[in-house]
């Protein structure tokens, strides 16, 4: 043991000599109702390990590599890879690699500090899919910036062309190629972020959206953040989605974030025609790496459906 110790001493001290390693995390117990009410009780939720590492190469660029390993919850399973990524920065841009989820813009403006079993992306307002993504972005100036992203969508899976299009998204899946053209103004406590999605369709999937009569392939998003001081205010917009019938609605989104001394409380809210959610958030922060939180959330999936509600109380640490 002694000698392993001493050995992976060596390692770290080697390594520390070429680039910055950080381990970072958190854990967090829960009492807790799902929307389906099959995960009731105590539980140990959002166990998480951030390993990331920074290389100074000189000349004003620098490297940047990073990867989530996820826990889930029940006894015995096994940690999962998430999000991985590498990235170059230099003084005119930032290219980056990544397998990540999409969604992040939409999701920007849900500002509340919600912590639920079922999050927004449970309900049928947003969804996110697996994806590898290269991005350059381009800083025009202090505020603003310009982004180009090539997406690829998940890996196919046995279910085929028809089985993709029953269950496609509106993001991306199997046998896509979307093209992201978007900006960024950040100053002031103002973020604003637009994107503009052009989705090649894989000749599967392609075929029985056709058959379908389904021919949208572009779609825009929008997020607008304003920290306020005294609030923190969320829009968000998701136009109809692509691969989805001409029928289907816009969506809308709001956040609100208010804190009040070591306390935050906030309320995020969206909606796409007949599918809604909810979330109610208290927040009290007993240290910086450590706070208590109380979450309340409905959904409803359709107008058919009915709404299904959940709550989650957690202890959660950081470190």
């Amino acid at each position: 043991m002694k000698k392993t110790l001493i050995a992976l001493a060596a390692v770290a001290a080697v390594g520390a000599s070429y680039a910055q390693v950080s381990i970072t995390g958190g854990v967090s117990v829960a009492s807790q109702k799902s929307l389906d009410g099959k995960s009731k009780g105590l539980a140990f939720t959002d166990n998480t390990l951030y390993v990331g590492v920074t290389e100074d190469l000189g000349g004003g660029m620098k490297l940047s590599a990073a990867m989530v390993i996820e826990n889930d919850t029940p006894r015995g399973t096994y940690w999962d890879r998430g999000d991985q990524s590498i990235s170059l920065a230099t003084p005119a841009y930032v290219l980056t690699f990544a397998n990540t989820r999409s969604g992040g813009n939409q999701g920007a403006a849900l500002v509340a500090p919600a912590n639920l079993n079922d999050d927004q992306w449970a309900s049928a307002v947003i969804t996110r899919e697996a994806i590898d993504v290269a991005v350059v972005t381009v800083p025009l100036s202090s505020a603003f910036s310009a982004s180009y992203k090539y997406v690829e969508g998940k890996d196919a899976t046995a279910s085929g062309a028809a089985g993709l299009a029953a269950g496609y998204s509106g993001s991306h899946a199997a046998g896509t190629v979307t093209h992201v053209v978007g900006g960024k103004y950040s100053a002031n406590g103002l973020t604003v972020v637009g994107q503009y999605n052009s989705t090649s369709f894989g000749d599967g999937l392609n075929a029985v959206l056709t058959a379908a009569g389904i021919s949208r392939s572009t779609s825009t998003d929008l997020s607008v953040v304003y920290n306020a001081g005294v609030a923190t205010i969320g829009f968000g917009y998701d136009s109809p989605r692509r691969g989805k019938a001409d029928s289907d609605a816009a969506a809308t989104l709001l956040g609100v974030s208010v804190p009040f001394g070591a306390a935050t409380v906030g309320l995020n809210w969206g909606k796409r025609d007949a599918a809604s959610f909810m979330q109610v958030a208290a927040q009290y922060d007993l240290s910086k790496r450590t706070n208590v939180n109380l979450s309340l959330g409905n959904d409803t999936q359709s107008g058919t459906s009915g709404t299904n509600d959940q709550y989650r109380l957690s202890l959660n640490h950081s470190f």
